[in-house]
């Protein structure tokens, strides 16, 4: 027992090294390449200082896209490592099973997982905006201002001329129809703020109502409440791509927009992309694993890495092409999302069972 434990926590830590090690690599030349790409886009205001700080900003944007290759990569190079030096057989010969030895693996790759999840979550929608802050000279409270947006509540449709992240509206027409959308009334006001969760406060508004005799009602006010599930926190997030929203902004954005509208297929697939996330992850692990202990076993270090980055490349290529395809040809992009993952399980599954 004490040896086995011993086993693992060699696996273990090798695999999470070696992971590690792929993860800072490939940030390290992500980053590189992606501020010598915008060394090409200086102008008067964004010099090579606004470049590079747009760069470290988005850099963890960068880390979590190449957190799944690295995993790979990462997997590919502490097992074949432990096989140049025989340890893999040893570990075999004294019993110790080939299924063992990929769970052992998987779970270094939690480590990854966890990362991915906290990047995602906590860092991605916070320095994103700060990115996109240096690049168009803007503050991050003026990134979140709207212009020109519609929305819809049931059957209120609701036009804001100007609107922001602090809940101050200006210009603001609200449309009301009853079930046979048939006009009801019209609202306009000159500003609006926000109250608390539902109640909004408009002012110097125009309300008109229109009667079932056909006839309608005039009427003006300084100051109105007008109820609208509408939150400053649903406007700042159309300002953002849905990539850079985190798994709970999704969530709670869609769950605004089902009930009162119909939720637009992108926040739909950037949401399943990173539950999805984490299973492709694995699922590169497992992948990494067959090459190891299946018919790659006794090929070169290089080769392994250059089979697993064309396998690793293909997986992310596919998944984005079926991804966008889903928006056209598929009720939920769930689907298009895990069929590459599930393929990938498949795959890997199959080549270790032949290897066992």
């Amino acid at each position: 027992m004490l040896a086995r434990r011993i086993i693992a926590r060699h696996v273990t830590s090798t695999t999470a090294l070696a992971m590690l090690g792929a993860t800072a690599i490939l940030s390290g030349l992500q980053i590189l390449f992606t501020y010598l790409g915008e060394l090409g886009s200086l102008k008067e205001g964004y010099g090579a200082w606004e470049a590079l700080k747009f760069v470290l900003w988005g850099a963890p944007g960068y880390l979590y896209e190449i957190l799944p290759i690295a995993a790979l990569i990462g997997a590919v190079l502490g097992l074949g490592t432990m096989a140049s030096n025989s340890e893999l057989i040893v570990m075999r010969s004294a019993g110790v099973s080939l299924w063992r030895i990929v769970g052992w693996v998987i779970r270094s790759a939690l480590i990854l997982v966890v990362l991915s999840f906290a990047l995602s979550e906590w860092v991605i929608p916070h320095t994103s905006e700060l990115a996109k802050s240096v690049k168009k000279h803007r503050t991050t409270a003026e990134l979140g201002e709207v212009r020109g947006y519609w929305t819809r509540e049931g059957q209120r449709f609701i036009y804001i001329d100007y609107a922001n992240a602090q809940g101050q509206l200006n210009n603001i027409q609200v449309i009301d129809f009853d079930n046979n959308y048939r006009l009801r009334g019209t609202l306009n006001a000159e500003q609006g703020a926000f109250v608390k969760d539902g109640s909004w406060e408009l002012e110097k508004t125009r309300q008109m109502d229109i009667l079932k005799e056909g006839n309608a009602v005039a009427q003006h006010m300084e100051k109105m409440p007008l109820s609208l599930a509408l939150q400053p926190k649903y406007v700042h997030m159309v300002t953002l791509d849905p990539e850079d929203l985190s798994p709970s902004q999704l969530v709670s954005f869609m769950q605004y927009m089902h009930e009162y509208s119909q939720v637009p297929k992108t926040y739909q697939l950037a949401f399943w992309k990173k539950v999805g996330g984490p299973f492709a992850l694995i699922a590169l692990v497992v992948i990494a694993c067959s090459f190891i202990f299946g018919p790659l076993r006794q090929q070169s270090m290089g080769f392994r890495l250059v089979i697993a980055l064309f396998i690793g490349l293909t997986f992310f290529y596919l998944q984005d092409f079926l991804g966008y395809a889903s928006l056209v040809y598929a009720p939920s992009p769930a689907w298009f999302v895990f069929i590459p993952i599930v393929l990938m399980f498949i795959g890997g599954g199959y080549l270790l069972h032949r290897a066992r």
